[in-house]
């Protein structure tokens, strides 16, 4: 596609998402804009709850389609069955489902990375607490290098678990998540990703990649609504990741109150709990098949890589601006510093010009998300305006 046509398929996401239109929205990392087609949808659900209430059986039966119609669009995004989608509130459910899924014995060995969330750091804490599970830490640095062998100096024979990201959430690199997960079988050991920044950032084959666990969220990339997300289960972590929470939606027969027996759900949907929230389901759903249909993956993929790039070498050009994300192995995050200016005062600083960005804590540094239905003139706002701000101090 020509930079012609790049530029009127932008113009016509950016109108289908209209809080694009209002200021340079490079924030995805934290909230990607809602389509209209979304929101349309949402308001459509519960103006039939409204009209009609949610006790009928034909609300039932929509409110199970939506769900269905969810995992499709998610399984159509990693290339995997339904059966091994599970539909969740947001990423740290995921990470909770995987994590605590295991039957874990004092003793037993987890390793993390140190350039983690909390959304996998706690759960991966509080195994270590709760089991006596030996924590050990991989240093990463910004995440470029040799990642692998930093994680498999730390393996031993009672290491069961690795929790990474596959794109990390402070530096924005992308880390080598099949040779990570190749890595780990050979040992034995199982592999739980926080994708919650490469969930429609980065191109993923979830099945090829032999990843055991891969959760995320719908708020960000995937551009749905806050509440939403999903955690994806291979097929031969179903054999050993059991449920931690469970209610009527976990059970796929009868259950026998002499001894506990239960049958679990077929497939990932095991991991589900019960009533959800149909409409923000419906509007996920609706914002995945857009970016599947509308926008185009492959399209997708690709702005939001080249729009990172771009932004890295306008960063990195502007005098007493530091990038830290490692540029030879990123997607669309960027993150940096200023320097004489702290990262909260950067962001305040820069929204005063209408661009929107954030900070962060681990690294302290600001952060820029380049999505698909940005063009090069945000990142050009963005950097004429960081250029004003130095030449005002």
């Amino acid at each position: 596609m020509s930079a012609v046509e790049d530029q009127a398929k932008s113009a016509m996401i950016r109108e289908a998402m209209p809080a694009t239109l209002q200021y340079a929205y490079l924030n995805t990392g934290t909230f990607g804009p809602l389509p209209r087609v979304a929101i349309e949808a949402m308001q459509a659900h519960q103006a039939d709850e409204l009209n009609s209430g949610r006790i009928l059986r034909d609300g039932y039966i929509r409110a199970a389609e939506t769900k269905d119609r969810a995992r499709a669009a998610l399984a159509r995004l990693f290339n995997c069955s339904p059966a091994n989608i599970a539909l969740t509130r947001h990423t740290t459910d995921g990470m909770n489902i995987g994590i605590f899924g295991l039957n874990w014995r004092s003793g037993d060995e987890l390793i993390i990375s140190d350039l983690e969330h909390p959304g996998g750091q706690l759960p991966a804490y509080n195994v270590a607490r709760r089991f006596g599970v030996t924590l050990r830490v991989a240093r990463l640095g910004n995440g470029s290098g040799d990642v692998v062998g930093r994680i498999e100096r730390l393996v031993t024979p009672r290491t069961r678990m690795i929790v990474i990201s596959h794109l990390t959430w402070g530096t924005g690199a992308v880390l080598p998540l099949a040779d990570i997960v190749e890595m780990a079988h050979r040992h034995h050991i199982l592999v739980v990703v926080d994708a919650a920044q490469s969930a429609g950032s980065v191109p993923i084959d979830l099945p090829a990649t032999g990843v055991d666990v891969y959760a995320f969220p719908g708020q960000k990339w995937l551009c749905g609504p806050e509440g939403t997300g999903g955690v994806y289960v291979s097929d031969e972590a179903l054999d050993v990741i059991q449920p931690t929470i469970m209610g009527y939606a976990s059970m796929g027969g009868p259950m026998d109150h002499h001894g506990g027996y239960f049958i679990p759900a077929p497939g990932a949907r095991r991991y589900e709990v019960g009533g959800a929230n149909a409409p923000q389901i419906m509007g996920m759903a609706t914002s995945v098949e857009f970016i599947l249909d509308t926008v185009g993956l492959d399209w997708a993929y690709r702005r939001i890589a080249q729009l990172g790039r771009y932004a890295w070498d306008r960063l990195a050009a502007i005098d007493g601006v530091n990038v830290i994300t490692p540029k030879e192995c990123m997607a669309g995050l960027v993150s940096f510093t200023v320097d004489g200016i702290e990262p909260p005062d950067v962001v305040e600083r820069l929204a005063e010009y209408g661009v929107i960005i954030r900070h962060l804590n681990t690294p302290t540094c600001a952060r820029v998300s380049t999505g698909f239905y940005n063009n090069e003139e945000d990142i050009d706002r963005l950097a004429a305006a960081l250029e004003e701000i130095r030449r005002a101090e």
